[in-house]
């Protein structure tokens, strides 16, 4: 039988339709063609269509279809919105795309709000999201509560609370204090040195300790807050003097992380852990928490917004049966509060014996080895954006390194690449770009590093001859390397991290042994005491304080 011809057939051409009639539209805008309105801002006189605004903005329609005067006029004056946010928006009614920056995002979206135009609202709002930082937090608190972005001031307040101590700088808990000592000068003057103990001073900077000096009487005029402030002074002036008690006392963080947390690594030649646990110092204990999703080492970890990333590294996987090592570019997240793992976008590269760190909320992941080659390529990951970045690349390639972060700048040490070095680089974001600075005295490879009191520690390691228990402080002011008190025993593939002016050195390798121990480095008395060991040996596995 024959089949009956087709009729009829529906085409479905929204897409191409939609954008020429875009196109159609702006080209009569732009040649002024059938426009009935013309917005006009001070000088400024934008030609469009009343049907285009009124479609996208409920503001523009009651204008144009109600009661208003505007209705029968052909031209309309803006006294409150600023001439080039509304250039953008009408060209966004007339194109569907805008553009959002740091230096155009302060007008457009308060124009966008007036003008009801909620789509550029909601993409301002998300933008300034993606943009907060220690900086600018409570600035855009402030700003969203103003224009009523609920979602946006809840982001805003989330970040201020995740990271209080970072946003509430010492300058602001010393205007505090002033604040309550002039309310009532002749009351409270006379606890003015006490309250000063503390405001953290050597956290302040030089120009602001000088400025108190100079401007304020009340400090100038007392002798023991003088002499706390040249003691803050010296911390700046004199590197050496920040490895005294009351130094490290009062620029101690007042909430210090407290535990420790040892993730995966080997402990043994063919044995690869998927195991986390956690050191608690105030009991001097380890208990088990919730393991990787697979066996893991040789990788980088770092705590951001509370939670802990697990970055590269090599992972053994089962395969009919059989294991097998494979070079990642996969990352893990810990949820402290959950004590579950989640997975998070890829790295560009695989990536082990990485380095990796946290800078101004992103997370950069340095270096390594690829499987075939010594990687110098930098990539960074932000989390508001959901992905993966590149960053300028090292001038060495480096893998089996420490990387920190000091003073803002983030530090590439040691490593081999494709041998043992002791040389250092340093990174500055707002350059993009890289420079040489001084060596180590001994080169390392597989060691542990970590920053206080306004220094880099390295420890222990191996330099392609031996393994080492020395340990070598950096100071960035005086651009050279100090040695300290050796570990009582040799390790590499250690992990180390900071807990209340302490430098924690865990696990590793002995030379003969894999290790669980636990060693403990104090700078003020440059002594070593003896902690709780772990639940396992660990080799080239992750330690982060959090």
């Amino acid at each position: 039988m024959d089949q009956p011809d087709q009729s009829y057939m529906f085409a479905s051409l929204k897409r191409p339709h939609s954008e020429q009639l875009l196109q159609g539209l702006q080209l009569l805008r732009q040649d002024h063609e059938l426009c009935d309105i013309v917005l006009r801002v001070g000088d400024a006189k934008i030609h469009a269509h009343k049907v285009v605004l009124a479609s996208i903005s409920p503001y523009f329609k009651a204008m144009f279809t109600g009661n208003m005067s505007e209705k029968e006029t052909s031209e309309v004056e803006f006294q409150c919105i600023d001439e080039t946010a509304l250039q953008a928006i009408v060209e966004y009614a007339y194109t569907g795309t805008v553009l959002i920056t740091q230096e155009t995002v302060e007008s457009l979206l308060p124009a966008a709000n007036l003008l009801q135009v909620k789509l550029v609202l909601k993409e301002c709002c998300s933008f300034l999201e993606s943009q907060l930082d220690a900086g600018n937090c409570i600035g855009i608190s402030r700003f969203a509560e103003t224009y009523g972005c609920h979602d946006l001031c809840l982001a805003a307040s989330k970040f201020i609370c995740e990271n209080f101590e970072e946003v509430v700088t010492e300058e602001t808990v010393f205007y505090a204090l002033e604040s309550w000592i002039k309310y009532d000068v002749t009351e409270r003057q006379q606890h003015l040195a006490q309250l000063l103990h503390c405001v953290r001073l050597p956290l302040l900077s030089v120009k602001f300790l000088t400025r108190l000096y100079e401007a304020n009487h009340l400090i100038r005029d007392d002798h023991a807050c003088k002499h706390l402030l040249n003691e803050a002074l010296k911390y700046h002036f004199m590197p050496e003097h920040r490895l005294s008690y009351q130094t490290v006392l009062s620029a101690q963080p007042r909430c210090a992380p407290k535990v420790l947390l040892a993730i995966g690594g080997k402990a043994g030649l063919f044995a690869t852990l998927e195991s986390m646990e956690m050191y608690f110092p105030q009991t001097d204990s380890w208990i088990g928490l919730a393991p990787l999703s697979v066996p893991r080492y040789e990788f980088g970890v770092a705590v951001l917004d509370q939670k802990v990333y697990v970055v590269g590294g090599i992972a053994t996987h089962l395969r009919q049966g059989i294991s097998y090592r494979r070079h990642e570019s996969t990352v893990e997240s810990w949820d402290p509060e959950s004590n579950t793992w989640t997975s998070v976008e890829r790295m560009a590269e695989c990536r082990s014996t990485l380095g990796v760190v946290v800078l101004t909320g992103e997370l950069y992941a340095l270096g390594g080895y690829d499987g075939q080659y010594y990687l110098q390529s930098v990539e960074k990951y932000v989390p508001k954006l959901k992905e993966w970045q590149p960053v300028a690349p090292m001038t060495k390639s480096r893998s089996c390194f420490a990387t920190a972060v000091l003073d803002g700048m983030v530090y590439a040490i040691g490593g081999y690449g494709p041998a043992h070095m002791n040389s250092v680089e340093r990174y500055d974001p707002g350059k993009d770009a890289w420079e040489m600075v001084a060596p180590m005295a001994d080169k390392r490879i597989n060691f542990g590093v970590g920053v206080m009191l306004g220094f880099i520690f390295v420890v222990g390691g191996h330099n392609g001859v031996s393994h080492l228990s020395s340990i070598e402080r950096y100071d960035p002011h005086q651009n050279q390397w100090t040695a300290c008190r050796p570990m009582n025993e040799p390790r590499t593939g250690v992990g180390s991290a900071i807990v209340d002016n302490y430098l924690y050195v865990v696990g590793g390798h002995s030379g003969s042994s894999y290790l669980n121990t636990v060693q403990r480095y104090d700078p003020i008395s440059d002594s070593w005491s003896d902690s709780s060991g772990m639940m396992y040996c660990r080799c080239n596995f992750g330690l982060t304080a959090l």
